[in-house]
């Protein structure tokens, strides 16, 4: 069985578990409905693409909003608002199994999180109460969060150490319970319509640092479009970056590629070649065979782009895949590739993946100093390099799905064709 489909089968059992878990015990909780709850679920999804800057970092409002639900409606009533309203659009393009295991183990955690609160309430006070109710929120999150993590890396036989998420997480508790308390006691003298202004007044403090604290989606979608500003005199180099993320994409997918990781490969994919914007124009243009000179600052821009992505807002989560991609992408599996000489499997799977998209959109692609291959003549050229330049799972991957693939960009090359022509058609 492929790793992707055990892992797909673990998250599908820890979602539907975690909801069989989460309705049994909140039937042994005191709940109350209020029409205040469909407010809170509109305040959760608005609240998904925010978070707040503090000096330890950045926090969602996500707890300080569930604990007024907690205390006065009960914890179930937490569970089926986190579930609705911790939640974001993009999700749904993320696979069922990812769904299942996040809307369970929200709602798990939501619930656990207020009969900690109650309990705790009852014999130690509020600000106890508080703590731990946050405490166990967080942790029950993240514990459900590293051992997909876990999972994953044994049937892929991969490392990838989270530490640094829970260092983040942590640093995210006080502020987390300070909120939560801010947000109780407003709900207690002002009721639902205090609490909606208290977030708009957080949100209004918010904008001044607005870019750093932009969801990952937005970051990524502004950071593309300035890269389209820098590279209007270059639009190949914009085109062949979307290409080979298009193609990256549809290689992993089909790979088994984690899909707790798919959605930042597909992003990171437009960062491989970035640290070219630090190389002269002379020298990406060159007309002919490239100097040795020319090749070798040629060959510093995987690192350059490396540094160059350090500065970027970009979440923890996601840095470590972008990098290995920038990083990693002109490796070879003999070894002989560049900046590091890894070989074989130590170089990260997204970036043999990469490699490989890389590889095909340069043979077909026209560019000033080459002529594009057919495509009959480029398969001839990657079945040679399988095995020496390209990961050779990933090149017989790739060649299952070519056929699938070029049938994508065909009609995508009709929609632009017939978006062009209506453009001409309304210009006159």
């Amino acid at each position: 069985m492929k790793p992707a489909y055990i892992l797909k089968a673990y998250l599908c059992a820890v979602g539907f578990l975690a909801a069989t878990a989460t309705y049994r015990l909140g039937l042994s909780t005191v709940n109350t409905f209020n029409v205040d709850l469909i407010l809170f679920v509109i305040l959760l999804l608005a609240n998904n693409r925010r978070s707040i800057q503090t000096e330890s970092g950045t926090f969602s409002l996500n707890y300080p909003l569930l604990l007024p639900i907690m205390a006065f409606h009960g914890p179930l009533m937490a569970a089926v608002t986190a579930a609705l309203g911790v939640i974001e659009l993009d999700e749904f393009k993320d696979p069922v199994p990812v769904i299942v295991h996040n809307r369970g183990t929200i709602a798990l955690s939501a619930l656990l999180s207020g009969i900690v609160f109650h309990a705790a309430s009852n014999r130690y006070g509020f600000t106890i109460a508080v703590a731990a109710s946050a405490l166990t929120y967080l942790g029950v999150n993240n514990l459900f969060f590293m051992l997909a993590k876990l999972v994953q890396m044994i049937i892929s036989h991969t490392r990838d150490g989270f530490l640094n998420d829970l260092v983040e997480t942590a640093k995210t508790l006080i502020p987390s319970a300070a909120m939560g308390a801010v947000f109780y006691y407003t709900y207690i003298y002002f009721s639902v319509y205090g609490l909606v202004l208290s977030y708009l007044f957080l949100l209004a403090l918010r904008s001044h640092t607005l870019f750093g604290l932009l969801d990952t989606t937005y970051r990524v979608a502004l950071i593309k479009s300035l890269l389209r500003a820098v590279w209007a005199k270059d639009p190949e180099l914009m085109e062949h970056m979307e290409r080979v993320a298009f193609l990256s994409g549809e290689i992993a997918r089909q790979y088994g590629y984690s899909p707790l990781n798919q959605r930042a490969l597909d992003e990171a994919c437009y960062f491989h070649d970035i640290g070219k914007l630090e190389i002269e124009d002379e020298i990406l243009k060159w007309p002919g065979r490239l100097t040795q000179r020319q090749f070798e600052t040629i060959k510093t821009h995987p690192e350059r782009g490396a540094r160059f992505i350090e500065e970027l807002p970009i979440p923890l989560r996601n840095r470590k895949i972008i990098r290995n991609i920038v990083l990693y992408h002109h490796e070879r599996w003999d070894g002989k590739g560049y900046p590091m000489g890894l070989a074989g499997e130590r170089i990260p799977l997204e970036a043999r993946i990469v490699a490989v998209a890389d590889t095909w959109d340069a043979m077909t692609s026209h560019r000033c100093y080459k002529k594009a291959l057919s495509v009959p003549e480029a398969v001839a050229e990657l079945k040679r390099v399988r095995g020496t330049q390209l990961d050779p799972k990933v090149v017989d991957v790739f060649l299952e799905i070519l056929d699938d693939i070029l049938e994508k960009e065909r009609k995508q090359t009709d929609v632009k064709l017939k978006e062009k022509e209506h453009y001409t058609y309304a210009s006159h």
